[in-house]
């Protein structure tokens, strides 16, 4: 009955909720009595709804299954997979396209033996995924990790973030005038106007009628791609006006345009923290995405001013950010001593780097010898080569690969970390973070080169990244732990990646960036130190920096 809508020609039936509440309820809120489920999260929100409590679950086969590499998002094919059998998936229930019935509209009789076989192949495949998660030293991970993460995204997807739709409507009418702006600008540079959002339309403006250099070969002419119009970039003035207008119109559509239908009736947008997604182990945000609304660009930054700080009588929003995280985490498991002395200096890294690579002093570095050195430090880490510093930066093929060069001559741990790893990946098939997290790499031994060099970046990308992922999954349970220890009423709202967002009244915000401070560079004890930024503000796009 939770959740079914009972149908007036249904003569089955069924048990009135608040029985099955009363009779279920204690079991379900007990958390000394151990529960296996598939998604534990999402069997947290439905039964609370029906106001019952789901606690003590000690097995959730979906993040085991992720753990053990499995890509199916659903039960029923791990269950054929695994056990051979064949089981009804709700698309089975439903069908699909217009003739699709809504599953609380399924017959009771078929959706409740639906929901039974799936709890009886929970249980069936546990002792399987058990073994298999200890053979593979995935056990620790799991338990201390994984599990214990998952009530904490129920609770910051429970709890959702407030938005001012007035705020939005108001960023949307000034971004209409925006991108009006960016289109003229377009036009001014071509000379006429032309549909900028047609690919066709474009390509045949920028390398028939203005006569760039071409880029690859596509059934609609030359591409017109991010990654292709990168490389004209430092020589047509006209590339990056495109890149604005898509940007505005990305944001418009994707954000201004469709947030508003994800606030609920209490004002809250709640997103989806899915932890069983991406391979290095990182959390993504569906439902909508709030992960990737731009942070660096005036237009992003005013979006986020949308997203306020309430519930409480003088509410703030307090982040928490890693600094440089992830190359903190690539000093530390390569220990390449320039980059480890660097971070035990606080040194500016970028400059640094700068510095040492240009053979110049720290205070003769310029802001385009920084910016370079800023796109090699992280593009490491993501496996970049020479083609991909060149289009990001205006330097040539021949410069890009020069400077690659001489970074590694003056950071040599860093390229003999990068091939001991590659070389175990190959003879291992997988990538592996600190904690054990693994990604498997079959592509790694592609005869296609391009599919190889992917993988192989992947291979270079998965301890860093990962890695990082691990630490603030490890401080976001430690923090919640501790917020209940001292009865705070703030509230975890948000992480996106590096950082964390909370909700709180004013006199408990020093508690929380105190909390931050404390347990965040904790999370793994390593040869630099982890540093935490902290900011402070009425809403997400204003945020003040804290002492």
């Amino acid at each position: 009955p939770v959740g079914h809508a009972p149908r007036l020609d249904d003569d089955v039936p069924q048990l009135p909720i608040e029985t099955v509440v009363e009779v279920l309820g204690p079991t379900f809120a007990d958390a000394s009595i151990a529960k296996a489920a598939y998604s534990a999260k999402y069997v947290k929100h439905q039964l609370d709804k029906a106001g019952m409590a789901f606690e003590g679950t000690d097995f959730d086969a979906s993040i085991v299954a992720f753990l053990l590499g499995e890509t199916s998002s659903t039960l029923a094919p791990l269950v054929n997979e695994r056990l051979g059998i064949q089981v009804a998936t709700p698309v089975t229930l439903t069908g699909t396209g217009r003739k699709a019935t809504p599953l609380a509209q399924v017959e009771i009789e078929e959706v409740a033996l639906s929901a039974c076989q799936y709890a009886d192949m929970v249980l069936r495949l546990r002792p399987e995924l058990e073994q298999q998660l200890a053979e593979r030293e995935l056990v620790t991970l799991y338990e201390e990790i994984e599990l214990p993460l998952m009530p904490v995204l129920y609770e910051m997807e429970r709890v959702g973030m407030y938005m001012d739709p007035e705020v939005l409507r108001q960023i949307s009418i000034a971004m209409v005038d925006d991108i009006a702006r960016a289109e003229r600008e377009v036009y001014e540079e071509v000379g006429h106007e032309f549909n900028i959002g047609s690919p066709k339309a474009l390509s045949d403006v920028l390398f028939g009628e203005m006569g760039l250099p071409k880029t690859r070969k596509t059934a609609l002419g030359y591409s017109t791609d991010q990654r292709a119009l990168e490389s004209l970039r430092a020589t047509a003035p006209v590339v990056d006006k495109i890149f604005e207008w898509r940007a505005l119109t990305k944001l418009k559509s994707t954000y201004l345009d469709a947030l508003p239908a994800t606030i609920a009736r209490d004002g809250r947008i709640h997103t989806d923290l899915q932890q069983t997604v991406a391979a290095t182990g990182r959390l993504s945000s569906t439902n909508p995405n709030l992960q990737n609304i731009p942070v660096r660009t005036d237009a992003g930054r005013d979006i986020r001013r949308a997203f306020v700080a309430s519930h409480f009588e003088e509410p703030v929003l307090v982040a928490c950010d890693y600094s440089q995280i992830e190359l903190r985490v690539l000093a530390h498991i390569t220990a390449d001593k320039g980059l480890v002395d660097a971070f035990l200096d606080d040194q500016d890294i970028h400059r640094t780097t700068a510095a040492t690579v240009f053979s110049v002093k720290p205070e003769e570095v310029t802001r385009q010898m920084r910016d370079i050195a800023k796109m090699v430090n992280f593009g490491i880490a993501y496996g970049m080569g020479e083609f991909g510093l060149a289009s990001r930066t205006g330097l040539s093929r021949e410069e890009a690969a020069d400077f690659i060069k001489s970074y590694y001559t003056n950071f040599p741990g860093i390229k003999d970390w990068q091939e001991a790893t590659l070389n175990e990946t190959k003879n291992k098939g997988y990538g592996e973070t600190l904690f054990g997290r693994r990604r498997y790499l079959p592509a790694i031994h592609s005869s296609n080169f391009q599919v190889r060099s992917a993988a192989e970046r992947e291979a270079i990308n998965m301890p860093i990244q990962g890695t990082a992922a691990d630490i603030i999954k490890i401080a976001m349970i430690r923090i919640a732990d501790a917020m209940r220890e001292r009865e705070l009423s703030s509230r975890m709202i948000l992480q996106v990646h590096d950082e964390l967002i909370f909700e709180c009244p004013e006199d408990e915000s020093g508690q929380i960036g105190e909390l931050c401070r404390e347990i965040m560079p904790a999370s793994l004890e390593m040869k630099v130190p982890l540093k935490v930024d902290l900011k402070k503000g009425p809403n997400w796009g204003q945020m003040e920096p804290i002492a």
